[in-house]
């Protein structure tokens, strides 16, 4: 019998390296100890081969032959491990390095974005076919936050190409019923929050795939009234207030105080998880992050990682304003003691055997953690609470993979074997002894392409920080004409120390298919935004586009990707009220509009107010399903004339608008008394 599954392990490794085309480069790792991560071990003295994005060899090095024309990586002693997988992250443009290199310089080589952008499918389109670098990228579909109207009709409409479904906080029972009854017949891998109105108990009843953080389940150890039917706005202020009525006696208690006061309660909420097949994702670096954030904001901002945050999130830390700064204001001390509990949760679910896979919800640019350096920390936190070194790669690793074998079918990577991804990081210590030896990589491969230790060096070589900070945009635009144009925004950040705009010396734009026949002349300044805007008639070509100035020596870039191209109606004015030409009387005056009609797809709406000069002097939305506001009174002067129209776009937020329409200007002129 073991003869019979030899000659079957060996023929296979026949047809994998056969099914490769001999065009493939070969390369060849040696003289390494491997770490296979199919079972706690090293084995010494090996060497692997790869051709194209496989493994296809793997054996002792003495013994292994390389062909002649592979490229050979002699390891002399190092440590071959499979690359890490950060299972929770938020891939955006507005990083000043690529986040992309971020990740692969710290060894990730594989991510699942949980952020549900379009050009999430044109990145990872890109990489397959090497055009950009960067790890693999599993993704979920838009997300679906639970107070839209037509919830459980979002699932059907998410398009082909998405991973998994990712679902939010704000969802009825009912809702949320039929949501996961969709998400089933779809054959969709649902990972999220756990609906503050539908809990543990609902969730798992519903079967979802995957709790999104750990820190979910503090909600379970919190008595409140989860039949409220309340909007989002109002689930945020009731929930604060419960959670400050319920921990804050706690504050007093030291670390034992508090396992006395929650341990029972944990446990009980970890029973119901057991044999339920459920995955919990970690997300705890981020329970740090707020700490120090909160009580040692100068030492989180001269941290060397905080280099590579964006100039504007820094800025909203020094001025108090940053997101958990606001959300703690005046319950700093209730943060020390979620974090502890949060880490209980985490011995508890490692205890009972509850499976978990490694997210750090890096990405976002607005909390602070930066990809790629943050999977470190993830791990040390797994180690400092009752994980081996072993235990907390797998959790990154073989984890990983089976998420996404539950995802799509496929258990690919995570694990060094013949046929599997290759995908490794080269470390000079044993990682297995202690996970800050990953740091000290040598060398990353991601499906099949090396990167040696000066290429990652170079990924996050601090001299490569823009010195001007830059944001970057390119929209799709539909005008009131029923004309299409490309408009491109450059926004320069508040932190430029120079004259703008004459201290900005060239503007350049690079396209999918090459630079754009733009300079600095061809752009129009807006002075309110710091803004350089270009139109450009005809729709933009999708791809990727990068938009660079200089100052002097000083020079900032950023990017932007056009993944698609969508005809968003422009909403028909003969609804608008008020009417073109008409005279208000009114100090707050109501203007109403018509909803487009005819689109599948959501759209947000924004309100906009121009002077007799044109310029912007008022504009309020982004909101889905917005058509009226009310402006308040003193905005709008007496016998002055003004104009006013309705911007439609993809997206509720400015840097992630992919596709808009606006309507012609309305003139409008105030009564010289108003009521």
């Amino acid at each position: 019998m073991k003869l019979f599954i030899s000659f079957w392990i060996i023929i296979l490794s026949i047809l994998i390296a056969g099914g490769c085309s001999d065009s493939e480069e070969i390369i060849a790792f040696k003289n390494v100890n491997l770490v296979p991560m199919t079972e706690e071990k090293i084995i010494a003295n090996q060497s692997v081969l790869v051709k194209g994005d496989r493994i296809y060899r793997i054996g002792k090095s003495d013994k292994i032959k390389i062909p002649q024309k592979a490229k050979v990586i002699d390891g002399k002693g190092a440590y071959l491990m499979p690359g890490l997988a950060d299972m929770h992250v938020h891939l955006t443009g507005e990083w000043p390095l690529p986040q992309l290199d971020l990740y692969l310089a710290n060894g990730v080589t594989t991510v699942r974005d949980l952020d549900g952008r379009d050009f999430m499918l044109h990145w990872r389109q890109e990489i397959k076919q090497g055009k950009r670098i960067g790890p693999t990228i599993y993704a979920a579909g838009p997300i679906i936050r639970g107070y839209e109207n037509n919830a459980p009709e979002l699932v059907v409409k998410q398009k082909s190409g998405y991973d998994c479904l990712k679902l939010y906080a704000y969802f009825s029972k009912d809702d949320y019923k039929k949501t996961m009854k969709i998400a089933k017949t779809q054959n969709f891998y649902t990972v999220g929050h756990l609906p503050f109105a539908v809990g543990l108990d609902g969730i798992i009843a519903e079967r979802m795939n995957e709790i999104a953080h750990i820190e979910e389940l503090i909600w379970e150890l919190i008595d409140f009234d989860r039949n409220k039917y309340l909007s989002a706005k109002e689930w945020i202020p009731y929930l604060k207030q419960v959670f400050s009525q319920h921990y804050k006696p706690s504050l007093h208690l030291e670390f034992q105080g508090i396992k006395n006061e929650y341990l029972q309660r944990i446990i009980a909420v970890v029973k119901k998880l057991e044999s339920k097949n459920i995955w919990v994702n970690t997300t705890l670096y981020l329970d740090q992050i707020i700490i120090q954030k909160l009580f040692e904001p100068e030492k989180f901002i001269a941290h060397t990682t905080s280099a590579y945050l964006p100039q504007k999130y820094i800025n909203s830390i020094l001025q108090g304003k940053e997101k958990h700064q606001l959300q703690f204001k005046a319950g700093e001390d209730l943060a020390p003691v979620k974090y502890e509990i949060d880490k209980m949760i985490l011995i508890e679910l490692h205890k009972a055997d509850i499976p978990i896979v490694l997210g750090t919800d890096a990405g976002t640019g607005k909390m602070g953690i930066v990809p790629g350096f943050s999977i470190h920390n993830e791990l040390r936190i797994l180690t400092e609470n009752g994980f081996s070194p072993y235990e907390a790669i797998v959790t990154a690793t073989v984890n990983a993979s089976r998420v996404v074998e539950a995802m799509i079918g496929r258990d690919d990577f995570g694990s060094i074997e013949i046929g599997k991804r290759a995908d490794f990081i080269l470390v000079l210590k044993n990682p297995l002894d202690d996970v800050s030896n990953i740091k000290d990589g040598h060398g990353v491969m991601a499906a099949g392409k090396w990167y040696g230790i000066k290429e990652t060096q170079k990924m996050i070589d601090p001299a490569l920080l823009p010195t001007i900070p830059v944001v970057g945009g390119v929209v799709n635009v539909r005008t009131a004409k029923d004309e299409f144009i490309t408009v491109i925004d450059i926004i320069i950040g508040k932190s430029f120390s120079g004259k703008l705009p004459d201290d900005i010396e060239t503007i350049s734009v690079i396209g999918p298919q090459g630079v754009l026949p733009l300079r600095k002349e061809n752009f129009t300044f807006w002075p309110t935004a710091d803004d350089f805007y270009a139109v450009i008639p005809g729709s933009p070509k999708v791809g990727t586009y990068t938009f660079t100035v200089t100052s002097g020596k000083r020079e900032g870039s950023a990017s932007d990707t056009q993944s698609s191209l969508l005809p968003i109606p422009v909403p028909g004015i003969s609804t608008f009220s008020p009417a073109d030409g008409e005279i208000l009387r009114s100090k707050t005056p109501t203007f109403s509009w018509s909803a487009v009609v005819h689109f599948n797809n959501p759209v947000f709406y924004l309100f906009q107010i121009y002077d007799s000069e044109g310029e912007q002097i008022y504009r309020r939305g982004r909101n889905q399903g917005m058509t009226s506001h009310t402006v308040p009174a003193g905005i709008l002067k007496p016998g002055e004339d003004y104009r006013w129209r309705i911007r439609v776009s993809d997206s509720g937020h400015w840097m992630e608008e992919q596709n808009r329409s606006h309507t012609k200007r309305l003139s409008f002129k105030m009564a010289q008394t108003l009521e």
